[in-house]
Formats: structure tokens, sequence, C-alpha cells
């Protein structure tokens, strides 16, 4: 349908409408007017009427007439009965009048249905002073009636009011019609009109208007199609036509809209500007589009995108990559392709969720899990998705990355850092973690545990007669035999060298019995281990002997060191025995421990002694050059004598001083800080301190750091925090929310002996550390044990890859330097760089001649 066809509709729509609503206004307005006409005269013939009525009363009380039946006639009401009937004779108008009631003392006045009615609302408003309603005769014609009330007055009383009193004609003719009282409705007068007399009229008149509306609307809607094709249809058109052909290609000879007429012409205008604008973008987008799918079809990533319905439409060379799949070969089949087949039923719930409105959980997040690939392998892959509204329908973007290999060395680490690579048995970081674990369930069942320690003895005389490798293989075979005499709940660890550690649990309430049972244990892995061995044609019944020392354990009563220490006297003493022996400890083993509550005890006195002090061990990074200190506890007693840190700080801990001790140690590394300050330090030197888990997990220890670093006014940019893991493992999110608090203040963080724990790797992520420290004992046989030197190369890796700084501890040789620097590691702390020395000694070593360095 043509534009001019609708306007034509339109118009002609509009007016045939406008103009039926306006006949019908009209009509209903010229019927009101003649309806008040009409009511006006009713009224004035009523009070023509009225007078009248009144005049005939007057006069005929005024005349003295006595009521007879000849003087009657002369009553109002007998006489303007007479008069509507006279009328009839005179003018076929076809209205009438009456007075009418009902209780009327002549039938001729009585009401009908349409009267009576009236004189019941007259008797129930008696405010009312009229009533005008239309109706119809008895012979179905309409009407209008015409109703005022007719109330007693003065001069009415005489005949209807106490019948006594009326006159004697009247009571000798009349029964009723009595006893009313001034102002009592009596009747109406009631004046019929017919409705003919309207509808005439009415009819006249609407036929007149309407040939002349008619005539007027005719000429207006020709002129306003003239004026509408003149002067909106053909610029329109004209527009149409442009666009049209715009949708072919914008050219330049779509701009043709100068010439339309009036108030088109600034539409013209703002048309072609649209066009020259769309032409600018849609060659903006055409390049921008271009480059994002260059940029994301040669991307590394895989970047899939799907509909609603979970149905691949787009696949770029990333994802063919990783899963096999030609971009033809997935396009239009199902994401559910690339799901394994153990998690599509979960995945289909996911999609079924999706299809009801419901938005996936992983949106604008990034997951792990496991992928199908077209060989039907399976890789892991690290998945981002969004999803946007695209035509009222949901459109999902994936960016898929494969990290098979990155899990694969995460897990060889994990592997290389908590198991034996020689017996594959857990080694001490793992029998840490099954030892807490299992002092837990002994803790909730209340059922005795032991530990039992083996050594091999003499197993440096096979090291050495017949080489490691024959040795190797003997430590494997042993491991084998102590695995197949444990129960599947229990646990065996190589702690290194010949040493293997047995975890024994529910061995049941009982002490004695519990130590029975794992005595029975002992001896049924020496009676194994003792069995011969076949290592070689020259060794075909190699026998060796074993020592075996053990400890009984109920609950977390005793620590885990603690634990270690007494199987490790037990173990001891069995070697001491003559070897070939099972010893547990019992009682006088226990007096050995004396010692460490006379270290405890003097523990207590030795702040107050005044007997702590710090050393400084220098941190050197690669060339050299001083770029801080580790500040290192010491204690010298009252007789000169020194303790060391690793028969002092065991005991502190374990008896909760090394908070108290920690706090010292926290106070006097500030106190020497701000003293080094005023040597003008270079901005990157600084000091580092241990902490405990202890002392970190106390719930003040934020504000007591921060309030110290105040007191003393030292440079919190220049400290530096040392937590092991056991420190932040109890509650990663609270450690996490600390360090957090702290760094903003300044301080800098490193975690630590990385890797002598059980969960390094997976909570290093989690942590905002600034360093990580290479324990010591990776670095001790990073030349000898393929192992160690292993997990140090992967623990740089992560380093730079995480950005974290590593700095590694106890470099004793230059070999071990050369090695970490050929490796990446570029910070070092150790006795080949420089012992631990008091601060003046340090000062004067480090510090005094950069100072006298900076001045010249």
């Amino acid at each position: 349908m043509s534009l001019r066809t609708k306007l034509l509709l339109t118009v002609f729509s509009v007016f045939v409408g406008g103009f039926v609503v306006m006949q019908i206004f009209m009509y209903h307005t010229i019927k009101q007017q003649a309806e008040h006409e009409l009511l006006d005269s009713a009224k004035r013939l009523q009070s023509v009427l009225m007078a009248t009525r009144s005049v005939y009363q007057q006069q005929f009380v005024a005349s003295g007439l006595a009521v007879n039946e000849q003087t009657l006639g002369f009553l109002p009401a007998h006489a303007l009965s007479k008069i509507s009937a006279e009328i009839g004779h005179w003018e076929d108008a076809g209205f009438s009048f009456d007075n009418v009631s009902d209780n009327p003392r002549n039938s001729a006045h009585q009401a009908d249905a349409v009267e009576l009615s009236a004189i019941q609302s007259f008797r129930q408003h008696p405010e009312q002073r009229q009533r005008f309603l239309s109706f119809d005769n008895s012979a179905g014609q309409p009407y209008y009636l015409y109703a005022q009330p007719i109330r007693a007055e003065a001069s009415c009383l005489e005949c209807h009011g106490a019948q006594a009193d009326a006159p004697a004609f009247i009571r000798e003719h009349y029964t009723n019609g009595y006893d009313y009282k001034l102002g009592d409705l009596m009747g109406i007068v009631s004046i019929k009109l017919p409705a003919d007399m309207l509808r005439q009229r009415l009819e006249e008149f609407f036929v007149s208007q309407f040939v002349w509306l008619a005539i007027a609307g005719c000429i207006l809607a020709w002129l306003l199609l003239y004026l509408s094709q003149r002067n909106v249809i053909k610029p329109l058109n004209m527009l149409n036509d442009a666009i049209r052909r715009m949708e072919h290609g914008v050219t330049a000879d779509t701009l043709v809209l100068e010439a339309l007429p009036g108030e088109f012409e600034p539409i013209s205008r703002a048309f072609n500007q649209m066009v020259e604008h769309l032409n600018t973008k849609d060659n903006a987008l055409k390049e921008s589009e271009m480059r994002y799918r260059t940029l994301v079809t040669t991307a590394q990533e895989g970047v899939i995108q799907t509909d609603q319905t979970g149905r691949i439409t787009f696949w770029n060379r990333g994802a063919e990559a990783i899963f096999g799949y030609k971009e033809q070969e997935i396009l239009g089949r199902s994401i559910s392709t690339l799901v394994p087949h153990a998690q599509r039923a979960k995945h289909q719930q996911g999609m079924e969720q999706v299809l009801r409105g419901k938005e996936l959980p992983f949106t604008k997040s990034v997951i792990e899990l496991a992928a199908l690939c077209k060989d039907g392998s399976e890789r892991r892959v690290e998945l981002s998705m969004n999803s946007w509204m695209m035509k009222y329908q949901a459109v999902f973007v994936a960016v898929v990355r494969d990290v098979t290999e990155r899990k694969q060395a995460e897990e060889q680490i994990r592997q290389l850092a908590y198991y034996d690579p020689l017996t594959e048995l857990p080694n001490r970081r793992m029998l840490m973690e099954q030892f807490r674990q299992e002092l837990s369930a002994s803790s909730n069942s209340g059922q005795y545990g032991a530990i039992l320690m083996a050594d091999l003895d003499n197993f440096k005389n096979l090291n050495d007669t017949f080489g490691h490798g024959m040795g190797d293989k003997l430590l494997v075979e042993v491991a084998k035999r102590i695995r197949g005499v444990i129960g599947p709940n229990d646990t065996v660890s190589r702690l290194g060298g010949d040493e293997f550690i047995v975890l024994l649990g529910q061995l049941g309430k009982d002490p004695t019995l519990a130590q029975q049972r794992a005595m029975d244990m002992a001896r049924e892995i020496k009676y194994r281990i003792i069995r011969p061995y076949r290592l070689a044609s020259e060794l075909k019944d190699y026998s060796c002997t074993v020592s075996i020392g053990g400890a009984l354990f109920l609950g977390a009563q005793t620590s885990i060191d603690t634990l270690l220490t007494h199987v490790d006297m037990a173990l001891y003493k069995a070697k001491d025995a003559g070897r070939d022996g099972i010893k547990f400890f019992d009682a006088s083993i226990q007096q050995e421990l004396a010692h460490r509550n006379v270290i405890e005890g003097a523990l207590k006195r030795a702040e107050a002694l005044q007997q702590f002090h710090l050393f400084y061990q220098p941190q050197v990074d690669a060339h050299g050059k001083l770029i801080g200190a580790e500040a290192l506890l010491r204690w010298t007693k009252e007789d000169g004598s020194a303790v060391p840190p690793s028969e002092f700080i065991p005991v502190a801990e374990d008896s909760g001083l090394i908070e108290s001790i920690g706090a010292w140690v926290i106070k006097a590394a500030c106190a020497q800080l701000v003293q080094w300050q005023m040597l003008q330090l270079p901005h990157d030197i600084h000091i580092a301190i241990n902490v405990s888990a202890k002392q970190f997990t106390h719930v003040n220890f934020v504000s007591e750091l921060l309030m110290t670093l105040s007191v003393t006014g030292a440079d919190p940019y220049r400290l530096k925090i040392e937590l092991t893991e056991s420190a932040i493992l109890q509650d990663v999110h609270a450690a996490r929310e600390k360090i957090l608090r702290l760094k903003a203040a300044g301080i800098q963080f490193s975690l630590d002996d990385f890797g002598t724990g059980y969960s390094s790797l997976a909570y290093l992520k989690q942590l905002p550390v600034d360093q990580l420290k290479i324990d010591q004992s990776f670095v001790r046989d990073i030349l000898s044990d393929e192992s160690d030197a292993a997990i140090v190369q992967a623990m740089l890796a992560i380093c730079e890859s995480m950005n974290i700084e590593a700095i590694a501890e106890g470099v004793e040789t230059r070999e071990q330097l050369q090695f970490l620097l050929k490796h990446g590691c570029r910070r070092f702390q150790g006795y080949l760089l420089g012992k631990p020395m008091n601060a003046e000694q340090f000062a004067e070593r480090y510090l005094l001649p950069k100072r006298k360095k900076n001045a010249h």
C-alpha cells in the first residue's frame, strides 16, 4: 500500500470519525436544548394554570357563593379539568394538564401510574419543586410529564380540613379528602407534552446542519488532501526513494534531497549529513571488525562463541590448536562436544538453567576444568566466560587457555617437594601434614597412635663398598617391604638417607595394649627388613639389620616436634644398645628432656637480664651489593656461654615465650634501623625480621607492629617481615588481610623456608608477598641432589612468572652461587657472602664505608 493511499485512508477515517462524533454530539446538544425549551414551555403553562387556579379560588371565596350542585364547577380543581378538556377542541396540540391526586374526591382526578410515581417522589423528597421525565402512554406513544406539587393552603382547609368544618354540601357528597394540614401534599399539577413536538423540531434542525457540515467537510477534506500531496507525500516519496538507493550502497547519487520544499529542506540537509556520517562509521566499523577478527583468530588462547542453546558459532585457531577440531568441523555443534562424558549430565543441567533465564554461576570469572579433545584425550584448561544480549538472545564467549603442561609441572614440583623421588614415599614435608591429621584423629577418637623411626644399621658401609647405586636399590626394596607390612590407613615416609618413619593409628585406648601393638608392628617390620636381598649378581643374599625407635601419642597433648624428638631419642637408645634392636620412649628417656625445662626457665629470665641481642647477616644482589640484612636473635647466658638458636627457639615456641621474645626482636630491630637511618642509607637497604606463627596470628600483631614503628620512628619501607608457611596456613584469609594492612603502611613481606610446608604451591598465588626465600635445605645439596636442583629451578621459574622477588639462603660455596646465578637467582644470603655479626661490626663493615664513599 502506497503512502498516498495510506494518507488518503487516514484522512478519510479521521474525517468520517470526526464527523460522526460531531453529529452525535450535536444531536445530543440539540436534544438537550429542545428538552429545555419544552420544559420552559411547561413551566410557563404551569404558571398560567396555577395563577388561574389561585384567581378562581379567591374569586369563589370572595363571591360568598355556597357550595352546591350548581357552584361546584367554579372550584379550581373542577374548573381546570374542564378547561383542559375544552383546549382539545380548540387546538390539536396533543398536550394536556390537570390537577391529580392519589386520593381524589372525584375519580376524574385520579393520578395514573406515572403521576403516582411523581407524587410518591414529592412525598419522599419534600424539598423537590418539580419533576420532568419521559414516558410512554398506554398507546406506546412517547410523552413528557411535567409535575409540580400542590400543597394545602389556608383557603384549601375550608373544604379539606377537618370534616366537621367543611361546608354541608361537601360533607354530604364526599367522604374522603379531609384532615389536611397547612403545607400537606394534596396532589400535583400534571402537564403532559407529546414527544413528537420535540422530535419534529429536532429533525428539522439536525438535518439542516448535517447537510451544511457535510458540504463543508468534503471541501475541507479535498483541500487537506491536496496540501498533503503537495507538501508531505511528494517530499516523503523523494526521501523514501533516496533511502532505498542508500540500502544498495552509500554513493554520491543518493544525496539528491536539496530541492525538498518548505519545512523538509532541513530534513534533506540532515539526511545528507547522516549518509556521510554513516559512510564514515561504516568504514570505521569494518576496519575495527577486521582488526578484531584478526586479533581473535590469531590469538594463542582459544576463543569460542555459542548461542543461547550452546551451539558453537565462532571458533578461532587457538581453539583449533587446543582441541584439534577444524572450524568447519565444529561450527554448529553443541558445546557439550568439548565436555568430558563424566561431566555432561551436570553440563546439561546448567544449559537448562540458562534456557530458563538463569545466569551461569561462573560468568565473569576464571575457572579451571577438564576439556575433551577430538582425539578423546582430556586436557586441563582455564576458562573465562562472558555473555551479552544480541537480538534478544544470549550470546556466550569463552576464552580458553591450555594449562595442561603447567599443571603437569606443578604436579611434578609437588611430587618432588612432597615425595622422595627414589622410593616414591612421602618425604618429611608430607609426613608433617599426615602427622597433623593423625593427631587430630587421635584427639577425636581417644585412641593412641604410635610413631616408629627405622634406621638401617651400617648403611654407609654398603654405599662405600658397592656405591650409592647399590644403596639406592636397598632403600627401594626396604620401602616396598615396609609398605607391605603396614595397614591401609598407616603412613610410611622416608626422612632422608636410610631413615624411615611409620605412623600408626587406632591402636586402642589402653596405653599398654597400644604399645604392645606398636611393638608387634615394629617387630614385623624388623623381621621383613632383615631378610636377605637380591640386589645384584654379586649381592644375591645381602642382609642388613635395622634399629627402630618408637613413641606413643594421644591427641595433641605433645607437639609433633616433641614426638619426633622422643622417637629420635628412642632410636638413639636402640643404636646405643648395640643396634639391631627396638626401643620405645619411656621414663628413662624422659629425664633427658629435663634439659629443655632448664632452658625454658632461663629463657623466662633472659629478657629481663638483657641477655638477648641481635646479629645481622648481610643480603646481597648478583653484583655483591648490599641490599639488606636479616636480624638473627642470639642468647648469651650469665656465664657468657652462647645458646644456639636451634636449641632455645623450639623451646620458646613450645612454651609460648616466642611472642614476647618476638616483640623484643621487632623493637630492637626498629631501634637499630633508626640509628642506621641517620647514616643516610641507600633507599633499597632494609632489615628482615623473622616472625613466628604464634606471634603473627596474635589478634593485636598488626596494631602492635604499627605502634612500634610509630614510637621508634623507624621507616616502614625499610622493614621486611619474614613468615613461614605455618604462620599463614592456619587461616589464609586472615593472614592475607594482615599482610595487606601492613603493606599499605609500606612494610614488605618475605615467605621464608619456601617449599618446606605442604601447601606452599597451593597458597602462594593467594598471598601478596614481595619475596620468596628458598630454604637452605634445598640449597645445601643443590649440586649433588638432582631433586633439590630441580625444585630450586622450578621455584625460580615460578617467581619469575609471578613477578615475585627470589632470594636463596644458606649459600656457602661459590659453586652454589654460580648455579643459582645461572638459573636466574639475583639475591643471596649465606656464609659465603657474610656471616652474622653484631650491629657495630655490621655498620663498620657495610654501612660506614658507604657513607664515606658517598661523602667523597
